[in-house]
């Protein structure tokens, strides 16, 4: 699903060269859930609870490894096990079943770091997984995760907002405000009933101003575009259509490239094939 298809379209991806875990109350009104990942001969490792209360929820991710990760967080419905929503989730198949729903999470987030996120998580049996990305060589981190019934609420503001909007059939458009230089704290929505989406985007090299055709080409080439900033490569967790929650993005001065290498449900064509291509000035 949205694992491995990430890492077979984001080819640029592949060629870059906590200790205790709980939950309870953060004092905010939403549930403090804490996820840590570490290293140990090469694989990683998930530390996280067993179970956490859902509905408003502030994910606390912890990075002591030594490259980049990510936690995904995606709801097995139906009688579904985790082993099958791993298999879907790191499988190669263009579609993902209505009984595996993309919950969202924290996407790339270097070591040493600790980043946030705040979603609202619906009661139920998720998997957690990492997201194929920066620095990850090696099969991507498992668990999961009991989640009861919680009370929903409103997401923090942020001073930034993306969403994958959708315009038309199989039409989507990004809708950008807010951004700047440095750490971005900003609201994530997505849309599109039968949708997936995540955020990914990087540098574009100082004196390059590729065309969003010339783009789309470097997608399907096996090598990494010369006019990207590959070590600026970062991305979001996974949201289905419908879905919203607060995230980071740490951004440079200069143009970016803002894409998602998502398809529907149904599968067809990527999303940066459908609208959601688009270079932003971040000042």
């Amino acid at each position: 699903m949205f694992v491995r298809r990430l890492t077979l379209l984001v080819s640029l991806t592949v060629l870059m060269a906590a200790a205790a875990a709980g939950c309870g109350g953060n004092g905010h009104g939403a549930t403090s859930l804490s996820i840590s990942i570490g290293e140990s001969g090469g694989a990683a490792t998930f530390d996280a609870p067993k179970s956490s209360e859902g509905g408003l929820v502030e994910v606390k991710f912890d990075n002591r490894g030594k490259v980049p990760h990510s936690v995904q967080l995606a709801l097995v419905k139906g009688g579904h096990s985790v082993e099958e929503g791993l298999k879907i989730v790191q499988g190669e198949s263009p579609r993902t079943p209505e009984w595996l729903r993309a919950e969202g999470g924290v996407g790339t987030t270097a070591p040493g770091e600790t980043r946030t996120a705040s979603l609202n998580l619906p009661a139920g049996t998720y998997a957690l997984t990492e997201l194929g990305g920066p620095g990850l060589t090696g099969e991507p981190a498992t668990g999961s995760l009991e989640v009861t019934a919680g009370d929903e609420g409103a997401l923090p503001s942020t001073s930034a907002t993306v969403t994958a909007a959708e315009t038309g059939k199989d039409r989507f458009a990004w809708e950008i405000s807010g951004l700047k230089a440095g750490k971005n704290e900003l609201t994530f929505n997505s849309k599109g009933e039968k949708a997936l989406h995540m955020i990914a985007a990087y540098r574009v090299k100082d004196g390059q101003d590729p065309s969003l055709s010339e783009i789309k080409k470097s997608f399907s080439s096996p090598r990494p575009p010369a006019f990207a900033e590959l070590e600026t490569l970062t991305q979001t967790a996974v949201l289905d259509g419908g879905g919203s929650q607060t995230t980071t993005l740490d951004l440079r001065k200069g143009t970016y490239v803002f894409f998602c290498p998502l398809t529907d449900r149904d599968g067809g064509k990527p999303h940066f094939e459908e609208g959601l291509l688009k270079k932003v000035e971040i000042k």
